[in-house]
């Protein structure tokens, strides 16, 4: 009996030390106990060059392609942090990433900044936002701590600042959040991209002309592991207008000036961050490499725990109401719409200009055709829908970093992974793509060339509108070759931005662009314009 006493005595102690131990590693979130865990990567403020190329040929040896997608979705989270790094008003890293400071990607440069509205020589690396083309106050410009998210649907003078695309989607129109406002976008470049359009004169139509009389694509640094030397980045948000009603905390914010559509006005509004995509050239990825995020709050209902109460938080982009809603419904782009009620119920009309009749001055244009969408509402809002759903791979390592964010306190617990495209291998030759030769998959699945990792990868924020399901094949190839085969698909990172294109004849009038891969996988060429500066060359 003396020794059961001493025995559990014993245990008592250990369990109390035990206890007070984990005590000490205890994080509390919404009510929820949990035990400290460690990075689960490797964090810090420097980019990586590239997934270890000795490791990608050994798992690729090992023809262990889970766990080489899984490197490189650790590797997208990594880029994703370093690019988001704070930095001090020097422009060093603080040491930590929960520290106060600027986010890295603040020092890059905007696209309208590049690829100037004027086709003048971009400023310097560096030097202050003052200059664009665009009429637009040295006071807004030189606001560098606020987006300028140029957004109009005006005929007007002001929508020629629009040359980034900040409203419209790739190929199609705007997207709305549940709010009724339009989500709106930039794409910023880091200085090995700049240094490479500013030293070949790629910012302007008259600079790409000359250079590709010399070479027909262009060629963005790669970059160098052995040396930790960068390649190309160009980086794209989406941002959401917040309302009063969202919950601000949950999102990366800024203030960003965009169009009022009634006044026509620049006005400051705040925004969150609902989508952020990466892609970067790498040495053993010349296709580039793509990573792409969300927030988690874009497509799903989650909730919260909030003065003792369950708070639910809808959807952003979808209405989880509205079960019979039409899903990824693109009603601006070449259309007009309007709100209609009849017996059978509530619709949004589209109208749809049909092409141009060739030849005709002032143009004119082919029949238009209407559709009916239902709707539950009177303000216009996006039923967006993901077609592809996030991997369980992907899934799970979202887990791992979403605790360990949460823990920091850090807003990126709210952020999620969708995937990571790459080249297995960059040497592979894109296959073909017109109606004798193509051969499916891969005219499909490896657009590119470099025999891509996986055949589709979307944002939802981005390509809406791509989020199709069965369709034909030759939607998904380069030269949409005439095809009587249907498919599932939605969009490739890769394949879609392989037909980007550099500009590279002026013929008639008419300006032409070189072939799929003539604009290494950059369609941020195709925004240049010419140089005012200069008279545009005879025919």
């Amino acid at each position: 009996m003396k020794s059961f006493l001493n025995s559990s005595l014993f245990f008592a102690v250990v369990l109390a030390l035990l206890i007070t131990s984990c005590k000490d590693k205890e994080h509390h979130h919404n009510n929820e106990v949990y035990s400290e865990i460690p990075s689960p990567v490797t964090f810090s403020p420097n980019i990586p060059v590239d997934v270890d190329p000795l490791l990608q040929e050994k798992l690729k040896k090992e023809k262990n392609i889970y766990k080489l997608n899984e490197a490189f979705n650790e590797y997208s989270w990594q880029a994703l942090v370093a690019i988001n790094w704070p930095r001090d008003e020097q422009g060093n890293a603080m040491p930590n990433f929960t520290d106060k400071g600027e986010a890295t990607w603040l020092g890059w440069k905007e696209a309208f900044q590049v690829y100037r509205k004027d086709g003048l020589a971009p400023s310097s690396w560096g030097s202050p936002r003052t200059a664009s083309g665009l009429g637009i106050s040295k006071e807004i410009l030189s606001a560098t701590d606020a987006r300028l998210l140029l957004l109009s649907t005006t005929p007007t003078a002001k929508r020629d600042q629009n040359i980034a695309d900040e409203v419209d989607q790739a190929f199609a129109g705007k997207l709305f959040d549940q709010n009724g406002n339009v989500v709106v976008y930039e794409v910023l470049m880091n200085k090995e991209e700049y240094d490479y359009i500013v030293d070949k004169k790629l910012y302007n139509i008259n600079g790409q002309l000359a250079y590709t009389k010399k070479n027909p694509e262009a060629d963005f640094p790669a970059g160098n592991y052995e040396n930790n030397e960068l390649g190309a980045i160009e980086i794209k948000f989406a941002w959401k207008i917040l309302e009063d009603t969202d919950y601000k905390e949950r999102y990366f914010t800024d203030e960003g000036y965009i169009v009022d559509e009634e006044t026509n006005e620049l006005v400051k509004k705040d925004l969150g961050m609902i989508g952020f995509h990466i892609s970067q050239k790498t040495p053993t990825g010349k296709q580039w490499v793509w990573s792409t995020f969300e927030h988690v709050d874009n497509l799903r209902e989650n909730q919260i725990e909030k003065d003792g109460k369950t708070v639910r938080i809808p959807p952003s982009l979808r209405n989880a109401e509205c079960e019979i809603c039409p899903a990824n419904v693109d009603v601006t782009h070449n259309s007009r719409y309007e709100f209609k009620t009849d017996k059978h119920g509530n619709f949004w009309e589209v109208t749809t200009r049909g092409a141009q009749i060739e030849g005709t001055s002032p143009p004119k244009y082919k029949d238009s055709t209407k559709a009916r969408y239902y709707a539950n509402s009177n303000v216009m809002k996006t039923q967006a829908h993901r077609m592809v759903n996030i991997p369980s791979r992907v899934q799970r390592i979202n887990e791992r970093m979403q605790t360990y964010f949460r823990q920091q306190n850090s807003v990126w617990q709210y952020y999620e992974l969708i995937d990571t495209q790459y080249p297995l291998n960059q040497n592979v030759p894109s296959p073909p793509h017109d109606d004798d030769n193509y051969v499916l998959p891969t005219s499909v699945t490896d657009k590119s060339g470099g025999d891509t990792n996986i055949a589709l990868l979307t944002n939802i924020t981005m390509e809406t509108f791509f989020q199709k399901g069965n369709q034909s094949a030759s939607n998904l190839m380069e030269n949409n070759p005439t095809s009587d085969i249907t498919i599932y698909g939605t969009e490739s990172c890769i394949g879609c931005h392989s037909s980007a294109g550099i500009y590279n004849s002026y013929t008639n009038g008419k300006l032409g662009s070189g072939e799929q891969l003539s604009g290494d996988f950059s369609w941020l060429l195709g925004r240049a314009q010419w140089d005012s500066s200069k008279p545009k060359p005879t025919e």
